[in-house]
């Protein structure tokens, strides 16, 4: 039995679209299939942990990124259960940096017809996170997208506009392996996928399959004329070769920032997280 995970106001109603395309790719197969609408934030993170504590295995989410957080964090196991993704949002992030078709048929004949493949996630405080996380700039962004007026692309781009003139930077520890570094930081993230906002290429080398952390931090530092550089080199995916740019991997790191701040997993805000993250194996992606 396939459960289907619809998020209707995804990419526009792009969802609504692919849905059809889905229901038909099952039932000319003749495979049983149950349709869950989601209604409401976090609703489908509770559909999909009432069905797999039921002991169901087979999970299609049919959204963008925050469809597919909100999933993935409804999982009971995630090494136990079989994940499938109809990308139907309006970046489409995690799916470009894993491969997945972005079209519709093509993305369902990849669920039909292989084999899931074992994927990295990454747990921060509890959370899980499938794509990119972190605080700084990014944050700043989301949360002007929050009260723009805009849709789609065109909005973060115009909020990104605003925060590269108006975001200072924070204050961060980092702590990992024994060691701490301290930055004043435009962007800290960690990163399983390479790309967020839309086809920014934060980390262009991240990898879904080599179980680590893809670590990067952009220093704040030399004024705005700096900041519009490191702004220059990220829209150019040249991010990692950028001077005040620090790269590396590892198994666990905790960001511990000056003051209290808001973060960012998946494109998702959450204010009260301590960001201690670690990378998680096994889970059963379909790619």
């Amino acid at each position: 039995m396939q459960h289907v995970i619809f998020n209707p106001v995804a990419g526009k109603k792009k969802a609504t679209k692919n849905l059809r395309t889905v229901t038909r790719m099952l039932e000319e197969r003749q495979i049983p299939y149950e349709l869950h609408q989601s209604a409401g934030v976090r609703d489908a993170e509770s559909i999909v942990r009432r069905l797999t504590e039921n002991g169901e295995r087979d999970i299609i989410a049919l959204g963008g990124d925050g469809t597919l957080h909100e999933v993935l964090n409804g999982l009971s196991d995630p090494t136990a259960c079989r994940l499938g993704l109809i990308p139907s949002g309006t970046g489409n992030d995690f799916a470009e940096a894993a491969g997945i078709p972005l079209n519709a048929e093509e993305a369902m004949r990849l669920i039909l017809d292989g084999e899931p493949k074992d994927t990295d996630y990454i747990e921060i405080d509890g959370r899980r996170c499938m794509n990119v996380a972190g605080l700084g700039m990014d944050v700043d962004v989301l949360e002007r997208c929050q009260t723009g007026k805009m849709k789609g692309k065109l909005k973060y781009l115009m909020s990104l506009l605003k925060s590269l003139f108006a975001f200072k930077g924070y204050g961060v520890t980092l702590e990992w392996d024994g060691k701490q570094e301290k930055h004043d930081a435009l962007l800290a993230t960690v990163c399983n996928g390479s790309q967020f906002g839309g086809g920014i290429s934060v980390c262009p080398t991240a990898d879904i399959q080599d179980g680590k952390l893809s670590v990067v931090v952009v220093d704040c530092i030399g004024g705005k004329w700096k900041i519009i550089k490191a702004f220059i080199e990220l829209m150019k995916g040249r991010i990692l070769e950028y001077p005040l740019t620090t790269h590396f991997l590892c198994d666990r790191i905790v960001f511990e920032p000056d003051l209290p701040c808001t973060v960012q997993l998946d494109g998702e805000l959450y204010k009260d997280l301590r960001f201690d993250a670690k990378i998680c194996k096994g889970l059963k992606l379909y790619k």
